[in-house]
């Protein structure tokens, strides 16, 4: 393909999602095959957490310089919120709604929030993480600035981050 353009996508999300996240790269990998970005000469990269190179870089200065050579970030929930390490620090929260308002500003990259359907919070080890998950997904639903989607399924899932890449793509590329 003749690309022109690149689109880079970032995923984010716990270990909770890994069915989820390789959705997302087959998603993008059946796009760069689809007639439309073959006529907008538009090609799509993928990237996670486990792609990011290491470096002595504080986690949040990866972050930012993740999210600003990104083009769209995918974050995606589910009952965790912390890395798959388990290692759970009361600050981690307040750190992604930092990021968060700081985006707001920004207006980039571009913000789909998913969160898969999560019942009421299991006791034991991961109650805490729910509730911050839920925290964060109300806050952003009750401001109305990001975008964010449920699924209860994959195939779901599939089906949602497909349209919304795709309606994406359209309205925000032009043919070069």
């Amino acid at each position: 393909m003749d690309s022109n353009r690149i689109l880079n996508v970032f995923i984010a999300s716990p270990g909770d999602i890994v069915v989820e996240r390789k959705i997302v790269r087959e998603v993008c990998l059946g796009l760069n095959e689809s007639e439309l970005l073959h006529h907008l000469g538009v090609s799509i990269h993928t990237a996670m957490w486990d792609d990011v190179f290491p470096s002595p870089e504080q986690p949040q200065s990866i972050i930012n310089r993740v999210t600003d050579e990104c083009d769209i970030l995918v974050c995606v929930f589910y009952k965790r919120f912390y890395p798959k390490s388990g290692r759970i620090e009361s600050e981690n929260l307040n750190k992604f709604l930092l990021a968060y308002d700081s985006w707001k500003s920004l207006k980039k990259p571009h913000v789909m929030f998913y969160f898969k359907g999560t019942k009421a919070p299991d006791e034991g080890a991961f109650s805490i993480e729910v509730n911050e998950v839920t925290e964060l997904r109300d806050r952003i639903s009750r401001e109305n600035k990001l975008f964010t989607d449920e699924f209860s399924e994959p195939y779901e899932f599939c089906e949602k981050i497909y349209d919304h890449i795709e309606k994406w793509v359209r309205e925000n590329t032009n043919r070069h």
